[in-house]
């Protein structure tokens, strides 16, 4: 039986890594490695995420083209691209500020506002309202994505203007 006044020692409190880092064995003849099963999640998470983008972008592009109703010149190829660069840009802005909080007074401000003309009172004060802000971020991976995104687009759409420049 243990002594209740005895101090732990720093040892006590460390965790054993070990437990983590050793492979798996699956049916005892394969062993999979906790790394690679890592790396192929993420491998995995970046080809969905760049066939999403991808897709998005070919759709608004094609949409860009359509509304000019002009596929063939480069001017409209031009203009589709920057069209497609001006909403990645704006997703990507909308996220980053949503994450951290610049737009919080004026959107609860508002909402205060309007409600106080109904005659209804607010369900939470601001310091609530930023704090939920706050614990329920955007994960910053969709974060790169979208600037990612916008950034190969933008140098498209500007290669593109050179073209028609010379």
């Amino acid at each position: 039986m243990k002594d209740i006044n005895q101090q732990p020692k720093p040892e006590d409190f460390l965790i054993d890594d070990s437990v983590n880092s050793s492979p798996i064995k699956k049916d005892d003849s394969k062993v999979i490695d906790p790394k690679k099963i890592k790396r192929k999640r993420f491998i995995k998470k970046v080809l969905i995420s760049v066939l999403v983008c991808t897709s998005i972008s070919l759709m608004l592009f094609f949409f860009g083209l359509a509304w000019q109703d002009d596929f063939t010149s480069l001017m409209a190829i031009g203009d589709a691209l920057w069209l497609v660069f001006a909403l990645w840009l704006a997703l990507a802005w909308m996220l980053s500020v949503y994450n951290l909080n610049i737009l919080s007074p004026l959107i609860h401000g508002t909402k205060t506002f309007a409600l106080m003309i109904v005659g209804k009172r607010p369900k939470e004060d601001y310091y609530t309202y930023t704090q939920k802000v706050k614990q329920n971020q955007i994960p910053k991976y969709y974060l790169i994505v979208c600037w990612i995104t916008t950034l190969i687009i933008f140098i498209v759409a500007l290669i593109t203007l050179i073209l028609l420049k010379k």
